[in-house]
């Protein structure tokens, strides 16, 4: 077999390629440059804009393998399953593209399908002539502008959208995701590609979205969101007095969290957001103290937060999922309490779930 493998870093330069003549035209100058010696490379001429059909790779001796070309600005990890049963048993597929992610870059290596983008990443297989060529290019999209997903789950769409799929079962479409979460149309689909993009959720292309796989996703969410300002407060009068309190009276908006919404053990200290501190603290009596006292109160970035609460002895909390995601990271983590509210929420989806439909 012959082995070719690079792992120097091709960096993207001039202006995104937009055409699948041009997509294809910098994926082969990526390969032709990583081919073997003696190698070469020929392809059907295509009629402009559109790429050729066909990608003829040739060893020393002569001998050829041929590969179907796809090219496409933008490659989804749902796509490859597609493009992968779109190949017959006999052929072979080369993907290009203008940048390809690492999750999609795996999932095409796993089908076997070869592929190359304008940046560089670049993986060509065949067994007859045996072949291997690999290289790396860059590791996000060079020409990802403003407003495009950055790739992490950060911002109110994110808080809304990762909720809404995490809160609900079912298959779902996107315009119902929209109208569950809140968010915008626009805000709404680059989330959806950015889950995508890691593989926390499965669309059907221009379809549903048919699997969310919540566990992953709130874990990823709750390592990429924003650390939320808290105050400490001291209850003079005891927690219970503060619990029964809150209880009791509907005029003041809280949402409870941490350890204390969990059925793990007794807390405490009291940890729940409010949109103001200040205020919470004088309609429940309570002083400002600098370093320990007997509430947490976390400052929400977004009012998901208060979205679809729950009840925990008799006080609101906010979603199971949102305990969860509290308990792995931020003011409220509780590494311990939230192995078992993972454990919790896996063993009753249905009952923290709801159905879509």
């Amino acid at each position: 077999m012959t082995q070719q493998d690079s792992s120097d870093t091709t960096e993207a330069a001039g202006p995104k390629p937009e055409r699948p003549i041009d997509i294809y035209r910098r994926a082969s100058v990526c390969l032709e440059a990583c081919l073997p010696l003696g190698w070469t490379m020929s392809s059907d001429r295509p009629r402009s804009p559109e790429a050729p059909q066909r990608l003829v790779v040739t060893s020393p001796d002569g001998e050829s393998v041929s590969f179907a070309i796809v090219a496409s600005r933008g490659v989804l990890s749902g796509d490859v399953a597609r493009i992968a049963a779109e190949l017959s048993d006999s052929d072979r597929g080369f993907v290009c593209a203008h940048y390809l992610s690492d999750p999609v870059r795996r999932q095409l290596d796993q089908h076997g399908i070869s592929y190359a983008d304008a940046t560089g990443n670049l993986t060509l297989v065949a067994s007859r002539p045996a072949v291997w060529v690999r290289n790396r290019g860059a590791d996000a999209d060079p020409w990802r502008g403003p407003g495009r997903p950055s790739g992490v789950l950060t911002g109110e769409p994110s808080d809304r959208v990762v909720r809404a799929l995490a809160d609900h079962s079912g298959e779902m479409t996107v315009p119902e995701l929209i109208k569950l979460s809140g968010a915008s149309t626009g805000a709404t689909y680059r989330v959806v590609e950015v889950l995508m993009e890691r593989e926390f959720i499965r669309r059907i292309p221009r379809g549903g979205i048919t699997e969310v796989r919540w566990e992953q996703m709130l874990r990823a969410w709750a390592a990429d969101r924003k650390m939320c300002a808290t105050r400490r407060f001291a209850a003079p009068d005891g927690l219970e007095i503060v619990r029964n309190q809150l209880a009791e009276r509907i005029d003041i908006t809280y949402a409870l969290s941490g350890v204390g919404a969990t059925d793990y053990s007794e807390s405490d200290v009291l940890e729940l957001y409010a949109d103001d501190p200040d205020d919470f603290a004088g309609a429940l009596g309570l002083r400002p103290v600098d370093r320990g006292g007997d509430v947490v109160v976390a400052i929400p970035w977004s009012p998901v937060v208060f979205d679809r609460m729950d009840r925990t002895r008799s006080l609101r909390s906010v979603a199971p999922s949102h305990v969860y995601a509290d308990l792995l990271s931020g003011p409220f983590r509780n590494q311990e309490a939230a192995e078992h509210m993972r454990a919790r929420l896996t063993a009753d989806e249905a009952h923290w779930r709801r159905p879509i439909h």
